[in-house]
């Protein structure tokens, strides 16, 4: 019967991830489809910027800015002309295309690592000019000047610190994430019996209010090593359910060596509270190394240990340890992002339903310019296996097995100082038990600001 059932669950799996990678492809073709069509010549794009100021300068290209998104030549001109006006941060986007479309034009991946040394990511500028260096087609003067990039130390710009905030709203189709199953049957001794949900704790949607602030700087560098920290919070607030509201706070230490290559170190803590009570508390410790893969992408690969301790202070019973290994490949000038992470969480009570848990995750994001704005796909699966039955009234004390799948589509654009976007979130559970089977949906609407 498992054996029927997990074959039945691998092809409704396939399925879903077919329909939305179609559903992706579409909507990607349906945002392309007004620049494809009204792509304008190259020489439209080719902007006479001489006896201009860099204001006026600038100014004149962001009037064609949407026209010009995929054009690598006006892409690489804003993109160089931000760095002289002093706006690393607002570079690295077009930098970014300007690589995606033209990836041999070195000129743009020189800027794209000025950029990247003036917003403070001194790591990454290293690992793009390690990658410069290794062309055979840069001139003499322009390597002697990559050396001096490369020997010169981390900038101290972000000693104060970065800050993001963000406010939202946006609708839930599930605020508590509950099963839509409107009954289920328990196994008793007695035979099989239905229960039916009860009202409440059947799934709910409603509208949310979402604040986020997040601050990250610099503690300490040097030659060999440089050590961050990130804070953060937010607050989601759903007039409909105030049960359903929610905080998270955090802090986050991360220690990696200069140039982009050798050990890091990493700790983290957050804390999730549900309705002013502490719903969890999750403790991370990891550690590994960081290769410089050297490709155009200027691509980074973590490999390491990871470290959790999860506790809930509600529900004791469910707290447990996790030990797995991560595996992350990086291509920021793609825009690429692989997650890989697997691992076994042992409970800290040995009643705990279902015993010690297999659990495996493999995440995709990619983020690319369209019509002048940022879009952010992201597909995330997860899977969690119990090594015991989970309940003799469950399906015979049948050992608990659950699929999850989510998906994130995000566009956002620069509206002067701030960056307005609007996103959708789809996330849905698969069990062997329905109980622990949900869907649901989420839109939001809001704005950014980085101070």
């Amino acid at each position: 019967m498992l054996n029927k059932q997990h074959e039945t669950l691998v092809r409704s799996l396939l399925q879903a991830l077919k329909a939305w990678w179609l559903g992706v492809l579409l909507g990607f073709q349906l945002l392309t489809a007004h620049a494809q069509t009204a792509a304008l010549p190259s020489t439209s794009c080719d902007i006479p910027l001489a006896g201009q100021t860099i204001d006026a300068a600038l100014a004149t290209m962001r009037t064609l800015e949407r026209q010009c998104h995929k054009h690598a030549p006006f892409l690489y001109s804003l993109g160089r002309l931000l760095n002289q006006a002093g706006l690393y941060e607002a570079a690295i986007d077009p930098l970014e295309g300007a690589i995606l479309y033209a990836p041999d034009y070195w000129p743009s991946q020189l800027e794209y690592a000025i950029a990247l040394e003036g917003s403070g990511d001194h790591d990454s500028a290293l690992s793009q000019i390690q990658s410069l260096l290794q062309l055979s087609g840069i001139d003499p003067v322009t390597r002697e000047q990559l050396l001096a990039l490369q020997r010169r130390p981390a900038r101290p710009l972000r000693l104060a610190g970065r800050g993001l905030v963000g406010l939202a709203t946006g609708y839930d189709s599930n605020l508590l994430s509950s099963t839509y199953h409107a009954g289920f049957t328990l196994t008793t001794p007695a035979g099989p019996l239905l229960v039916a949900q009860l009202e409440d704790q059947r799934p709910r949607a409603g509208g949310f209010a979402r604040a986020e602030l997040s601050y990250d700087g610099l503690l300490a560098s040097s030659d060999a090593a440089q050590w961050r920290y990130s804070l953060f919070g937010s607050y989601r607030a759903n007039p409909s359910l105030p049960s359903a509201n929610r905080l998270q706070l955090g802090a986050f230490v991360e220690g990696v060596s200069a140039g982009g290559q050798g050990p890091y170190l990493l700790g983290q803590h957050q804390t999730l509270l549900r309705a002013e009570a502490i719903a969890l508390r999750q403790t991370q410790l990891g550690g590994g190394y960081d290769f410089a893969l050297g490709a155009a992408g200027s691509c980074q690969q973590r490999l390491g240990l990871d470290l959790q301790h999860l506790s809930y202070p509600t529900n004791p019973e469910l707290s447990g340890r996790n030990t797995g290994l991560v595996g992350i490949t990086a291509c920021p000038a793609l825009g690429l992002q692989v997650l890989v992470r697997t691992g076994e969480d042992q409970p800290l009570r040995s009643g705990r339903p279902g015993g010690a848990q297999r659990q495996s995750s493999l995440r995709l994001s990619k983020r690319t310019t369209v019509n002048g704005g940022s879009l952010a796909l992201e597909w995330e699966a997860a899977r969690q296996q119990d090594q015991t039955g989970f309940s003799a009234l469950l399906a015979s004390n049948a050992r608990r097995q659950i699929t999850r799948l989510s998906y994130r589509i995000e566009y956002s654009w620069q509206l002067g100082t701030l960056s307005p976007y609007v996103g959708v979130e789809w996330v849905e559970q698969r069990s062997n038990l329905r109980l622990f089977e949900f869907r649901n949906w989420v839109t939001s609407l809001g704005v950014r600001a980085v101070w």
